[in-house]
């Protein structure tokens, strides 16, 4: 092992800057070959410190699980070599059951856009916002779109990435409103240039600063001003509800060290949601959509609720299904 670490760290210097992202052996970057960075993050993932979202990208060698084998054929490719990289394999799924007093909600396997809807129920399977559902609700209390970026501008510490932001789509994101609290908003601390958020494409299917951003604030829940919830003006109806998250916060990197739940009209829809875990690591964009039906007119509720450390919220979209 301290063998085949001390050739990832060695292969760093030597390694192509490209890879393509989401194919045989490349994790993170993206180009026409995989780079030591990926074969270091395919190691983490044979020891179980780090996940992939796509399993099959960490094992080059065709076979689950990834083993550390898997890093050195990855490796052998990153500085030139032939190693035959046989990917892809056959992914393991699993489906996870959510229950409460008054449903039962099942999230099936077969997610190709890791948007939490398996692709026999998922409205638009190749797009994880699922744009094609429906068009963007409107808060009729305030006349504004739901469509927004969390975090808030009067604390401070989110003043560069909060307010109103144009994505690399053409729409616009509107400062945080409908929650009960205006505390506990916060920015990326992780460090480096810009605190570079990967995966927005994976969900946007496009990036630019402005896109960033929306992942860089955040608005968390503490407890001691009620946690988190969100509250729109919305008629009766059917709704998919976007929520997007990614961890920014040094202290909440691995998977685990952050966990909560997320009711929607008072029904679990998202139980133990580690947003490491879904992402497929930390400082990666990764997006949940919650189809709802509102029916006891007294509009939309969302609900964070803490299991581990404190529930976070980057941006949240509204979608009126067949208006």
């Amino acid at each position: 092992m301290r063998i085949l670490s001390a050739l990832v760290l060695y292969a760093l210097l030597l390694a192509p800057a490209s890879a393509q992202a989401q194919q045989c052996a490349q994790p993170l970057t993206t180009g026409e070959n995989p780079t030591a960075s990926d074969c270091l993050f395919i190691l983490k993932a044979a020891v179980g410190t780090e996940v992939c979202v796509v399993e099959c990208v960490c094992a080059p060698s065709g076979t689950l699980p990834v083993k550390a084998t898997d890093a050195l054929l990855c490796l052998n490719a990153a500085v030139g070599g032939s190693a035959p990289l046989n990917c892809p394999c056959e992914p393991t799924t699993t489906s996870t059951t959510v229950s409460t007093t008054t449903t039962t909600i099942t999230l099936p396997p077969g997610d190709l856009d890791n948007d939490g809807l398996g692709d026999e129920v998922d409205p638009c399977p190749d797009e994880a916002l699922n744009r094609c559902a429906g068009i963007c609700a409107n808060d009729e209390a305030s006349g504004r779109p739901i469509r927004m970026n969390n975090g808030r501008p009067e604390t401070g510490t989110g003043a560069a990435c909060s307010g109103q932001r144009l994505d690399c789509n053409g729409d616009v994101w509107e400062a945080d409103f409908g929650a009960n609290t205006q505390r506990s908003t916060s920015h990326c601390n992780l460090g480096g240039e810009g605190c570079a958020i990967a995966g927005i494409e994976d969900v946007f299917g496009c990036r630019d600063e402005n896109t960033a951003d929306i992942f860089r604030c955040e608005h968390w829940g503490d407890p001691l001003y009620g946690g988190l919830n969100y509250s729109f003006d919305v008629p009766n109806g059917s709704y998919l509800v976007n929520l997007l998250f990614a961890n920014t916060f040094s202290l909440t990197t691995k998977v685990g060290s952050r966990v909560f739940d997320v009711a929607i009209e008072g029904l679990l829809v998202l139980d133990d949601f580690d947003q490491v875990l879904a992402a497929g690591g930390s400082g990666r964009a990764v997006n949940r959509s919650i189809p709802v039906e509102v029916t006891a007119g007294e509009g939309l509720q969302i609900e964070f609720i803490p299991v581990v450390r404190n529930p976070a919220i980057k941006g949240i979209e509204v979608l009126a299904v067949n208006p």
